[in-house]
């Protein structure tokens, strides 16, 4: 009998590819990182010092470096890296986090299952499975077929729902999350390199987008106020940021919190609804170039199809270089 620790070891060899190991320490490790940096941080303010702490972060971070160096060099593999190598702001070790999360989203499914995608004609492969038998857990060895990350997102909309980038897929008490929490946090992270470097996506699908919700907000007469960091009094105008006040000292109205009053559009939710806009646009560019060179079928957008708008824009449209 196949021991749990063995199978762990054998399906991470089989089925788990070098970027996504790679990506997945790299998170990890830049998460370690800063939770030091900030603990030396806090020490600092206080007059203190730990070189335990900052012996540990050094170590880190050389490992850090070593991992994204790793990434970077299956990234250069990777079959959408002659599209991605040619747009500003990806960074190999920024984007290879991106594929390995994608690609992480591969699963073994029993010959005949239902959820294979038609087109998969894969020969299944014998592998360690975890059983419940008769009240007791073991693993027996089965037949199994494996579908690629790419291979079961049968569409960008499937994509966009794993990545949670569309509307509908807020935080649920109680309720497991239906998206990849680490994907969603590092698209974020990728949409503000794009802003940074400025690229063709900022400039298409997050200026233009944006100048076009702010028009559509005024003409609905809704005011476009700065975000407040305390709360908001609607009465006077103005952001009051006395951190325990429920009146406004001014008025005596209720102060609302971060919430927008009726008739208000804060403007990092505008910042924000721009920016989901272009990390939607940026995977379903990504899906499409990834299936393409995979050979895998594909479709068109489905405001195409439906005669919302009368041109596709390629993702060879929006390279930089």
């Amino acid at each position: 009998m196949v021991t749990k620790k063995e199978k762990k070891i054998d399906l991470r060899i089989s089925n788990r590819r070098p970027l996504v190991i790679y990506s997945d320490a790299a998170i990890n490790i830049s998460k370690t990182r800063v939770r030091l940096q900030v603990r030396l941080s806090h020490l600092e303010k206080r007059g203190a010092a730990c070189p335990d702490t900052e012996e540990l972060l050094r170590r880190t971070a050389e490992l850090e470096n070593w991992v994204d160096k790793q990434l970077g060099g299956y990234v250069e593999t990777h079959p959408t890296w002659p599209w991605i190598s040619r747009i500003k702001g990806t960074g190999k070790e920024l984007i290879g986090k991106v594929l390995g999360l994608i690609e992480s989203f591969g699963k073994y499914y029993e010959p005949g299952d239902i959820m294979i995608p038609p087109y998969i004609n894969r020969e299944p492969v014998i592998v360690p499975v975890f059983v419940n038998n008769n009240g007791g857990d073991e693993f027996i060895e089965k037949p199994m077929v494996w579908v690629e990350g790419i291979e079961r997102l049968i569409n960008p909309s499937k994509l966009r729902t794993y990545a949670g980038i569309r509307p509908g897929l807020d935080r649920e008490k109680g309720k497991k999350l239906r998206y990849n929490a680490e994907l969603k946090t590092t698209l974020w992270v990728l949409g503000g390199s794009f802003m940074k470097a400025g690229n063709k996506y900022s400039e298409k699908f997050y200026q233009e987008y944006k100048t076009e919700l702010i028009s559509r907000f005024i003409s609905e007469g809704k005011k476009i106020l700065p975000t407040p960091k305390g709360r908001y009094c609607v009465a006077c105008e103005k952001e009051v940021n006395f951190k325990a006040a429920l009146l406004c000292p001014d008025c005596g109205e209720k102060l609302s919190l971060k919430n927008e009053p009726e008739g208000v559009v804060w403007q990092g939710h505008v910042h924000m609804m721009a920016m989901r806009h272009m990390v939607q646009r940026f995977c379903d560019h990504l899906w499409l170039v990834w299936r393409q060179a995979l050979n895998l079928p594909i479709t068109q957008p489905y405001s195409f199809v439906h005669g919302e708008h009368t041109t596709i824009i390629s993702p060879w449209d929006m390279v930089d270089r």
